[in-house]
C-alpha cells in the first residue's frame, strides 16, 4: 500500500486519519513588517516600478509559510502541489511598515480520487492582523500532498 492510499475502498489510510486528526493544528505565530527592499522586489516581480510605495494588496503571500510546516501531512504522499489561493481584504491598505502578526491554522481536508491517483486536499487559513488585532487580509489556502 502507498503512503496516504486507502488499503480497501470506503476506509482511511493512517495517513489520512492523521490529517484528520490535525484539523486545527496551527502553526508558530510570526511577525513580518511590510519594508522598503521587499516591497520593491515584489513590485519589480509584478513588473510595477520598484521604486512605488504603493503596496499590491497580495504582498502577504511574501510572508506565508511554504510548504506548511505540518508534521501530520508529511506521512502523506511525497511532496506538495499549490492548489490555489484566496486573499480577503479588511479595512485600509497595507502601507510601506505595516507590522502584520499572523498564524497558519489547518481548517479541513478532503481526500480525491482520480487519474493520477489518490489526493489528500488541505485548506489552511491565515490572518494578518495588526497591531491594533484587526484584521489586515485573511489568505485561504489550498493545497494538495499527492
Amino acid at each position: 500500500m502507498a503512503a496516504g492510499r486507502p488499503a480497501e475502498a470506503g476506509t482511511d489510510s493512517p495517513a489520512l486519519t492523521r490529517l484528520r486528526e490535525a484539523v486545527g493544528w496551527q502553526g508558530p505565530q510570526r511577525v513580518d513588517v511590510i519594508e522598503r527592499r521587499h516591497l520593491a522586489d515584489y513590485r519589480r516581480t509584478l513588473g510595477l516600478d520598484p521604486q512605488g510605495t504603493d503596496v499590491p494588496l497580495t504582498i502577504c503571500a511574501c510572508f506565508l509559510s511554504e510548504p506548511p510546516p505540518m508534521p501530520a501531512a508529511e506521512a502523506y504522499g511525497l511532496g506538495w502541489i499549490n492548489g490555489g489561493d484566496r486573499f480577503e481584504y479588511a479595512g485600509p491598505r497595507l502601507t510601506l511598515g505595516d507590522e502584520l502578526r499572523s498564524r497558519l491554522t489547518f481548517t479541513a481536508v478532503s481526500e480525491k480520487h482520480g487519474r493520477s491517483g489518490t489526493l489528500a486536499v488541505l485548506t489552511f487559513e491565515t490572518e494578518f492582523v495588526r497591531p491594533d488585532d484587526t484584521v489586515a487580509v485573511r489568505h485561504i489556502g489550498t493545497r494538495i500532498r499527492r
